[in-house]
């Protein structure tokens, strides 16, 4: 029995927070008191953003930078993850 009065209690709990946050929505929050209105000011301009500007790619490796890199990367990964050594 205190089972179902516990889930009747949540269920009214979770029903009621719809119908109790409507009147709130009407009134003026604190942030709004603090600036005026947009409506007050008159419509806004969008403004005029200049076009973004290309990125170009980098340049691309050629082979031997290509070997080179993927030579350092595996050192790295040598000396980082080192095998372990068995006792």
């Amino acid at each position: 029995m205190k089972v179902w009065l516990v889930i009747v209690l949540g269920w009214v709990v979770l029903q009621a927070g719809p119908a109790v946050a409507g009147p709130w929505r009407d009134l003026p929050s604190v942030q709004s008191q603090s600036r005026p209105e947009r409506a007050e000011h008159g419509p806004q301009r969008q403004r005029e953003m200049p076009p973004p500007e290309r990125q170009q790619r980098p340049q691309r490796l050629s082979d031997d930078e290509r070997r080179e890199l993927h030579r350092d990367l595996d050192k790295a990964r040598r000396e980082i993850y080192q095998p372990r050594r068995e006792r």
